[in-house]
């Protein structure tokens, strides 16, 4: 019974051992591993660190990474004030944001739009969004996202109702008595329904009031501008406007623009695009009128005519009726129009 007893205890015994031999193994490899881990994270730190001279995506991690962790002492960012305004700064200079959270990675072990979730309220999170979306100078990578446009160039711009012409893209004053010792940025106030102009493909986010700003610009064409206005002719008019849709409306042609807002055709005669005046605007092949050219509407009816030697704009297509050849082509301010090929050259330079 004795060695019964003695061989129970033992196989208990030996049993122990091989549970805390298993448990000291497993514990190594695991111990092991974070140490490895733990080193390749500092070994890709310093190497990323060190890149910090040459590389604005590396500094830009390093910025955010301190502005929302002032202190430096990573447990502390809980109760650190993130520094939403430098962070807003940075997210306007971003171009490359994949770069930019590749080395917030290995420099920190983190990752970068988690960590400005957490740290930024929501509408300043959704600001570094659109701050860093429509950079117009932001790389796009092979299947990525092109910048952001509030507005394509060359987009005819209505005014929806009344809205603040400005000289430049801010949206704090607002015209207020109050206001009157602060610095003035407005033009004037657009009309319900009026024609500002042509989108110009410049834009900008003012953050601080959360406006999206678009330019708008034109020249005047002095032969049917108002009387007042006949003396500007060649004028570039621009300023900066609102581009949300409660305040504007965008149009890529004139037909719809002008069922919409009737009153829009009247300033159209003698607002036009900025490269009105030349053929810089017009992509070849152009079409140049070789003699006096009756100028033909979508149903082939005249309208008006083009005198000799007169650019009419950019060739779009071309119909046989089986009588005459009929060329389509787009005028510098959007408008297609037809004319008689028998009149007509094209100029194939561009």
């Amino acid at each position: 019974m004795a060695q019964g007893k003695s061989n129970v205890l033992g196989i208990l015994q030996d049993n122990q051992r091989r549970i805390v031999s298993g448990l000291l193994v497993v514990g190594g490899i695991y111990l092991t591993y974070r140490l490895g881990n733990r080193l390749v994270a500092q070994w890709s730190k310093r190497q990323t660190q060190t890149l910090a001279d040459d590389s604005p995506e590396v500094r830009q991690a390093m910025t955010l990474q301190s502005a929302m962790n002032p202190s430096g002492v990573r447990w502390m960012r809980s109760f650190d004030t993130t520094n939403t305004r430098k962070v807003l700064e940075i997210g306007r200079l971003i171009t490359n944001l994949d770069a930019v959270q590749s080395a917030y990675r290995k420099l920190y072990q983190s990752n970068l739009l988690d960590d400005l979730q957490s740290e930024l309220s929501t509408e300043d999170y959704q600001k570094f969004i659109t701050l860093v979306s429509s950079n117009s100078q932001k790389v796009t990578t092979p299947g990525g996202s092109a910048p952001v446009q509030f507005a394509k160039p060359q987009s005819l711009v209505v005014a929806k109702k009344e809205v603040f012409l400005r000289s430049s893209p801010d949206a704090t004053n607002h015209g207020a008595i109050y206001e009157q010792f602060s610095p003035k940025n407005i033009l004037r106030t657009a009309k319900a329904g009026e024609f500002l102009g042509y989108a110009t493909g410049r834009q900008h986010f003012d953050e601080r009031n959360n406006v999206k700003f678009i330019e708008v610009a034109y020249v005047i064409n002095g032969a049917k501008a108002p009387a007042n206005l006949k003396a500007k002719n060649k004028q570039r008019v621009s300023f900066w406007v609102s581009s949300s849709a409660t305040y504007v409306e965008l149009f890529t042609y004139f037909k719809p623009m002008f069922d919409t807002y009737p009153g829009t055709a009247s300033l159209t005669a003698w607002m036009k695009p900025v490269d009105f005046f030349t053929i810089k605007g017009i992509a070849a092949p152009r079409l140049l009128t070789i003699a006096t050219t009756p100028i033909l509407d979508e149903y082939r009816q005249t309208i008006n005519q083009a005198q000799p030697n007169t650019v009419l704009g950019r060739f779009i297509m071309s119909i046989d009726t089986g009588e005459d050849v009929y060329l389509q082509f787009q005028t510098v301010d959007n408008q297609l129009r037809w004319v008689n090929q028998k009149t007509i050259a094209l100029q194939e330079e561009s």
